[in-house]
């Protein structure tokens, strides 16, 4: 090699590690500074649901906290998968977020071809936890959740189950309960929580599994029944009620909803926007809110988060199987 070809490929690698070290201390001093422009949290559904609800919660809430606008866009569409996709494509300078639920790193990666994978977001916290509950109308001659097993047993193919929606969270809870149960009982989807919940009052359908929010306010009126919970303990609203788990060990199925950020977002801002959801997550005000909309708040760092999403792949896989929903490879 010639000294002229040896001093331009020594010149290009010191010019490629430059540019690598500025690159990195541009991160560095971003994340130092950050926040300092408005942060834009994406929806993956509709106004008016639980997801919209908690999600400008958190969004005044870092308003307050981070001391710049949080800007709230609902994105719905293909069941989250626009939102999510949108996110993990954006910029990983923790200006753009995802407030989403188990759903989308879950189950609709499952049932639907998208266009992002796990690794293309970066978990910086849980703050919420659904709880699903198990209601029978009142006119089901069971009172327990064993009776109404051997009820189902009893009459094979003849009852019907409500949900949300097809692939909803309700219809593989309820999807998986049945399985497990070794009942066979009819899914009849809805366009939502409150129509699902209507015909429950209303004896079209005898079971759902729904909201613990939305079913609690209405088992007031004695036209429903509630006779089980899908976490691991009981609830400390129903602590009557027994958990599914108590009597088919080992079912445990639940929805979280946290905030993700693009892959490569510097850990340094991570760490930020963490510590102030944590921070939020833990003041009575927040728990007093989410409580009335059936949601448990919860605090986790990044790494616990991301145990969260991996630990419940697997059960959400054999809810899928359960309902049918499972995509082709």
């Amino acid at each position: 090699m010639n000294t002229t070809t040896f001093r331009a490929k020594l010149l290009r690698r010191i010019g490629t590690t430059g540019t690598l070290l500025l690159g990195t201390l541009a991160l560095q001093l971003g994340a130092q500074t950050f926040p300092n422009k408005p942060i834009t949290i994406v929806l993956p559904y509709a106004p008016g649901g639980t997801i919209d609800i908690q999600g400008r919660l958190l969004g005044n809430g870092l308003t307050q906290k981070l001391g710049q606008p949080v800007i709230v866009r609902n994105m719905p569409g293909a069941t989250g998968a626009i939102a999510t996709e949108f996110v993990a494509r954006a910029p990983a300078d923790g200006y753009t977020l995802l407030f989403a639920s188990s759903a989308q790193t879950t189950s609709v990666p499952m049932t639907e071809k998208v266009n992002y994978k796990l690794e293309d977001l970066a978990p910086v916290s849980a703050s919420g936890r659904g709880t699903m509950v198990l209601a029978i109308n009142s006119q089901v001659p069971a009172k327990t959740l064993k009776e109404f097993i051997d009820y189902a047993k009893a009459n094979p193919g003849k009852l019907n189950y409500g949900s949300p929606g097809s692939g909803s969270v309700g219809h593989l809870v309820a999807a998986l309960f049945v399985a497990r149960a070794g009942i066979d009982i009819v899914h009849v989807p809805y366009k939502g929580g409150g129509p699902a919940m209507a015909d429950l009052l209303g004896g079209q359908i005898p079971m759902l599994f729904g909201n613990s929010g939305e079913v609690m306010s209405n088992a007031k009126n004695d036209r429903i029944r509630i006779i089980a919970v899908s976490t691991a303990q009981r609830m400390k609203q129903l602590p009557n009620t027994p958990t599914v788990s108590e009597l088919l060990p080992g079912f445990e199925m639940t929805a979280w909803q946290g905030t993700l950020a693009p892959a490569r977002t510097p850990r340094p801002v991570i760490d930020v926007i963490a510590n102030a959801i944590m921070a939020l997550s833990k003041e009575a005000n927040t728990i007093e809110r989410l409580n009335e909309i059936g949601v448990e708040s919860t605090t986790t760092t990044p790494e616990q988060m991301s145990a969260i999403i991996r630990g419940e792949q697997g059960v959400y896989a054999e809810a899928v199987k359960a309902a049918g929903l499972m995509r082709p490879q």
